[in-house]
């Protein structure tokens, strides 16, 4: 296949598939997804002249990936999301099988992209480079020639992903990378100009004090600092999606992972210095690869690809496209943990508001959407209670939010969705008396905020088309307050 066409193979593929997805049932209100085809992981999310620019994995030609381009969409409030044209195609020799993932930076006036070209011989055999496009007007870019050109010795032609950040005059870059042990592990790299680039050393990794075997591949790593809202401290993360973990119990239940350490980036040695267990960011079906930035507010923004790899069999593929990102959130530490929160912007879409205060010991109707947004406050608790979401008139279509009392665990059901993977997630919470879930609905998703951002689930849900009952329920007598919000 020609690289040189790959602008016209999109361009095709999009005017023969468009009309077919638009009128899809399941298509997002408020998310993020493709025209048409597989998206993937968020890239380059930055700020620049005034815009919020987030970039993402994009396949036009068809729902899966066999080809990565990167789409553009820009907006004012993170919400309301503007589609721009393609920023980058597979169409240079050194990006010819994929444009895959990177970050980006505002520099010099300038929106800089730093992402990895991939190439594959006739026998599958990968070449990776490291590749900078920059734009004065945050649409159009020039691409440079591969920055980062030969891999470290002692490793797999598996590195990828750059993290791209500014300190005191320097430029860093953390990548994904694989040894030759199949281990999954972090490098650092620094720049003086962002074009020309040196490697200082491996940071984290599997089998890496104080780490044992823990993956073979670590994708997508972020790394930022956070103030811990009450030592006053200052807090380094590093976020990462490893490849390769084994499920233990309630942990680690998605074909792949994504998750923090806490610790301290010593740049001279350099290593990350990781002073915490790995924290499963999102405890859902549907969450990998994430990207954040800080805002002109001050406020660092995550935001996730709602798919997991090979995870993928969703009945929006017979119309011709796949995936969306997650809503944003605003990430912060507490006491040593890291908090998520809905983003304030969204009480902007908040519309027509309805409210249920009652005590209740049995099933009751509380209303009916298809997109909203509703903050439910149980207290009393003592026997299982929860709540059916997306329900329809004989329950054989619904998602639902759960608290096992016996197990003292929050379970998120979806056995009764399109998709072909029913199973449930879930997160032990312990002896609680009260609690508080906000939960954000669109037309094939659920994100719930559990206790103030303590914990969140992200699922892609497919109810039948019929189905929009909100109903509550509680063995035993509960007392329940809740506010709904219908999306404007």
């Amino acid at each position: 296949m020609d690289y040189k066409l790959a602008k016209e193979r999109e361009e095709k593929s999009i005017k023969e598939k468009q009309k077919i997805v638009d009128n899809d049932f399941w298509r997002q209100k408020y998310h993020i997804q493709g025209i048409v085809g597989l998206i993937n992981d968020p890239n380059g999310f930055s700020q620049f002249s005034g815009k919020y620019h987030m970039f993402y994995q994009w396949n036009p030609l068809k729902p899966d990936h066999t080809a990565k381009y990167w789409a553009h969409s820009v907006s004012d409030d993170l919400l309301n999301w503007e589609r721009k044209s393609t920023a980058l195609r597979p169409d240079t020799w050194y990006s010819k099988n994929g444009v895959y993932s990177g970050s980006g930076i505002v520099a010099n006036e300038k929106l800089y992209l730093f992402y990895t070209g991939n190439v594959k011989d006739e026998n599958g055999n990968r070449e990776s480079y490291q590749c900078i496009a920059v734009s004065e007007d945050g649409e159009n870019f020039e691409r440079w020639e591969p920055s980062i050109v030969n891999q470290p010795d002692g490793y797999t032609r598996h590195i990828r992903d750059p993290k791209i950040w500014e300190k005191d005059g320097e430029y860093f870059s953390i990548l994904g990378i694989q040894n030759d042990k199949l281990e999954g592990k972090t490098v650092l790299y620094k720049s003086k100009n962002i074009k020309d680039w040196k490697f200082l050393g491996e940071i984290a990794g599997a089998n890496k004090a104080p780490l044992g075997n823990f993956g073979y591949m670590w994708e997508c790593p972020d790394y930022f600092q956070l103030k811990d809202e009450k030592t006053g401290e200052i807090v380094d993360l590093l976020v990462i999606s490893p490849q390769g973990l084994k499920a233990e119990g309630d942990l680690y239940n998605n074909k792949y992972q994504t998750g923090y350490f806490i610790g301290k980036l010593n740049y001279e040695k350099p290593e990350f210095e990781i002073s915490s267990k790995f924290v499963e960011l999102d405890r859902g079906n549907d969450f990998y690869a994430p990207q954040s930035m800080q805002d002109d507010k001050g406020r660092r923004i995550i935001i996730g690809w709602m798919g997991i790899p090979e995870e993928e069999d969703f009945p929006t593929l017979k119309n011709e496209w796949i995936h969306c990102l997650t809503l944003p959130r605003e990430l912060k530490v507490i006491d040593g943990r890291l908090y998520q929160y809905p983003i304030s912007e969204m009480e902007n879409l908040r519309g027509e508001r309805i409210e249920f205060n009652a005590s209740v010991n049995d099933e009751v109707e509380i209303g009916t959407g298809v997109t909203y947004e509703l903050i439910a406050k149980f207290k009393n608790i003592n026997s299982d209670f929860g709540l059916k979401l997306r329900a329809n008139e004989n329950r054989s279509s619904e998602t639902e939010v759960k608290f096992d009392f016996n197990s003292k665990k929050l379970v998120l059901d979806r056995s009764k969705g399109e998709q072909t993977d029913k199973r449930d997630r879930k997160v032990f919470l312990g002896e609680i008396n009260e609690l508080e879930l906000r939960i954000f609905v669109d037309k094939s998703s659920i994100e719930v905020f559990v206790n103030d951002g303590e914990e969140v689930f992200s699922s892609r849900i497919f109810p039948k088309i019929n189905a929009d009952k909100i109903i509550l329920f509680s063995e035993k007598s509960i007392n329940v307050n809740i506010e709904k919000w219908e999306w404007k």
